[in-house]
Parts: C-alpha cells; sequence; structure tokens
C-alpha cells in the first residue's frame, strides 16, 4: 500500500485506548466516539494535502451528477470517466479506481498511504451507495444502474455517501497502523488477550466509526445543497479541498461542545 509512510500522527497515541475500551468494555459508547473522532479529524488534517484523496471525495460528488446530466458521456469523459455511460456496477467501480489510480501515477512521489486508503474508502462507499438504490427482487438492468448511480447526486444521498466514505477512511486508517502491530497487541497482559477480542474489535471499531461520522451528514446534506443547487457551482477539486478543511473544523467544534470547552 503506497511507497511513502504516513509515520505517526498526533493522533496516534490515543490508538492503545480506543483498542483498550472496545476490548475491555465498561466504558461509555460516547468516550469511544469521542476518541475515534478526534483521531479521524487528525487523519482528515494529513488527507487534507493529498490529491489522491482529494480526487476520490470530489469523484463520488461529480459522478453521480455527470451519470444525471442530459449529455451523460460527455459529461463523463469531462471527469475522467471514458466511454459510455456503465451499464454495470461493476463498471462503474472499476472507472472510479481507474480514475483515482491515474492521479496515483501522475503524483507518484507525492504520494501517501492516506490516498490509497481513500481510494479503498471511495470504492466501498460507492458500491454501498449503488446497491442500495438498486431493485433487490430482479437482476439489475443497464438502466436501472444508471439510475442507481444517477440518484446519488442528490443533497441527502450525498450526506449519506460523505458519512460512509469518511467512516470507511477513519476505519481503514486506524487499521493501518494496527495491523502493522498486531504481535505488540495479542497476549497475557496486552490490550486484546486472544484473537478472538481483535475479532471483536473489527466490527466494534466499525460501529464506532460510523457514529462518529454522523456529524457529517448535517453538513455534507447542507454544503452540496448551498454550493451546487442553491449557487449552480459545478463543484470543483479546489470546492472539495474546501469541504474536507470545513468538515475538519465541524469535528473540532462538534468535540469542543461535547467536551463542555465552548
Amino acid at each position: 500500500m503506497g511507497h511513502q509512510r504516513l509515520g505517526r500522527m498526533p493522533a496516534y497515541r490515543s490508538l492503545p485506548e480506543i483498542i483498550r475500551y472496545i476490548v475491555d468494555g465498561g466504558i461509555p459508547t460516547e468516550a469511544v466516539a469521542d476518541q475515534i473522532t478526534e483521531f479521524g479529524r487528525e487523519a482528515l488534517k494529513f488527507a487534507l494535502k493529498d490529491d489522491v484523496f482529494i480526487e476520490a471525495l470530489w469523484l463520488l460528488i461529480r459522478l453521480p451528477q455527470a451519470a444525471a446530466a442530459k449529455d451523460s458521456p460527455k459529461s463523463l469523459g469531462e471527469i475522467g470517466i471514458d466511454g459510455a455511460t456503465p451499464s454495470s456496477v461493476s463498471e462503474i467501480l472499476f472507472q472510479y479506481d481507474n480514475a483515482v489510480e491515474r492521479v496515483q501515477r501522475r503524483i507518484h512521489q507525492g504520494n501517501t498511504d492516506l490516498g490509497e486508503i481513500a481510494r479503498r474508502a471511495g470504492l466501498s462507499a460507492l458500491a454501498e451507495g449503488m446497491q442500495s438504490n438498486l431493485p433487490s427482487l430482479w437482476s439489475p438492468s443497464a438502466n436501472d444502474v444508471r439510475a442507481s448511480l444517477a440518484g446519488l447526486k442528490g443533497t441527502h444521498k450525498f450526506a449519506a455517501l460523505a458519512q460512509t466514505f469518511y467512516a470507511n477512511f477513519v476505519e481503514r486508517v486506524i487499521h493501518y497502523y494496527v495491523d502493522r502491530n498486531l504481535h505488540n497487541m495479542v497476549g497475557p497482559g496486552r490490550i486484546a488477550h486472544s484473537v478472538h477480542d481483535l475479532e471483536s474489535f473489527d466490527s466494534a471499531v466499525r460501529r464506532h466509526c460510523n457514529e462518529a461520522a454522523l456529524i457529517m451528514r448535517t453538513f455534507a446534506r447542507d454544503w452540496l445543497g448551498k454550493n451546487h443547487y442553491r449557487d449552480g457551482r459545478a463543484i470543483s477539486r479546489v470546492d472539495a479541498r474546501a469541504f474536507s478543511s470545513h468538515a475538519v473544523e465541524k469535528i473540532t467544534t462538534e468535540l469542543a461542545l461535547r467536551r463542555g470547552k465552548t
């Protein structure tokens, strides 16, 4: 995964406590969610500097809009998606993956592992969002698939996409560190007493990441509604970076409110 390691982000020191809270239990859910939200805030601050992260987020915004446009193939081409409108979920995911990977190759020297993590988080969020829009009782047609993708362009759907993307991203960053340190975590007198504890950790951290990402929903919905639907902006990569920057501020404010600091 990548060639330029992240190193120890400032929030890395909180990881042992996050793991201990989840494995040992007895700590209120709010405390765990706050720890993970703080960790995610630090990861997002680092990601602001990564063009691959921004591309992954920007395409989640623009891809559904392009699919819904009157001249869909032209609109898709303008954002780097080649060919006719994709006719299957796997094809859409392949095109998304290719578009993000092109940025990775172009700026290879400046890549960080956060970009790769964001690419995978974006793929997962897009797949989940599209599947939720597809018919469940029969195999989807090409029109169903295109409608599913186009249906993600609205403010509420984007809010859900943003939450899923952020939750997936933070979960993967946590595992980036955890998976490299498993040998230090399992055993008598250590954070996790057995491999079963780590399995419990996996499901619990996913749940808490989703809870922590809830604060993104309203902000993401209102941001897209104002900038795209009210002001008529064609969201640029610069706008996507600004969105991420505002998200960091939003998370910081939310954490301060929870802790009674404002």
